[in-house]
């Protein structure tokens, strides 16, 4: 199998053409509906490749995988706007570090089917239950398919670095949520993890420091973790809880090594702050590593 940029398929997977209104600049987009084994409707995955991928046929990338995959690289495809991490990825890679391939799965249309799917095994609040919806959580089959389903065969379809130092995970609100656990959670996979606003007040904090402890946040069996949280309109509501994290971890042996922490009070809760930040995260994790 040629494993070129320029490709209309690779794998599975079907070069998306750009649409009227795209916003996208760099790399090339591919994606392809897949009925996914913890949910009923297919849902599109999508795989960003950065423009080295073809200019470079030898070279491998490191790989992240993400929710909401249809707000990372191009507007046109979202209602709430892109990350534009293609923009992001092309900065970086002028600094001389190997961009990342993005791998992101979108979002299902239901919102409580959204939090449901990317919400861990974690005992929610009454409140958020009854403001959003009855409480099935299955994040970590989510995750799971991921690392035991999706991530093989990403790792055999393209010219991935398959280590776990080269294998990230990252999402923001519900998906950072996600983001956060699978870090612990599959800490066998998983050596990095982007993760933005994440709702702690949804949770008890009880119960968030026992099922962390549960999965070991022991800072020597793990990779590195960026965290970000606004501080303006909803997002105010994140802040209390993201610190208090910040606290707990620094307090179990995390240092600037291992944790990017960042907090900008005048950003809201949306996609253009999490680009805003997204920069600093990726740089964080790809500096160190070689390729």
């Amino acid at each position: 199998m040629k494993k070129s940029g320029s490709n209309k398929k690779i794998g599975i997977f079907e070069k998306l053409l750009p649409l009227k209104n795209s916003t996208m600049v760099y790399g090339s987009y591919y994606g392809k509906k897949i009925i996914l084994p913890f949910a009923t409707d297919p849902r599109m995955v999508r795989v960003w490749l950065p423009p080295e991928y073809e200019k470079n046929p030898k070279k491998r990338f490191p790989v992240i995988y993400m929710s909401d995959g249809q707000n990372l690289v191009d507007a046109a495809y979202s209602a709430y706007g892109d990350w534009h991490l293609d923009r992001v990825s092309h900065e970086l890679s002028e600094e001389g570090l190997t961009p990342p391939i993005f791998v992101g799965i979108d979002c299902p249309k239901d919102p409580l089917q959204r939090t449901n799917e990317l919400n861990p095994p974690y005992p929610v609040k009454p409140s958020i239950v009854k403001r959003m919806g009855p409480n099935h959580p299955i994040g970590d089959r989510y995750i799971d398919y991921i690392a035991d389903e999706l991530k093989p065969y990403i790792d055999e379809t393209f010219r991935t670095l398959p280590g776990k130092e080269y294998t990230g995970i990252g999402g923001s609100s519900m998906g950072g949520i996600m983001a956060f656990y699978a870090f612990f959670y599959r800490k066998d996979v998983f050596g990095f993890s982007l993760a933005y606003s994440i709702p702690f007040f949804f949770y008890d904090e009880k119960d968030i420091l026992n099922i962390l402890k549960d999965v070991d946040p022991n800072p020597s069996t793990v990779g590195k973790i960026s965290m970000f949280v606004g501080g303006k309109g909803f997002e105010k509501r994140f802040e209390k809880g993201n610190f208090k994290m910040k606290k707990y971890l620094e307090s179990t042996g995390y240092d600037e090594k291992k944790l990017l922490f960042m907090n900008d009070p005048k950003q809201e809760h949306h996609e253009e702050a999490w680009y805003s930040h997204s920069k600093d995260s990726l740089r964080f994790w790809l500096k160190d590593l070689q390729s």
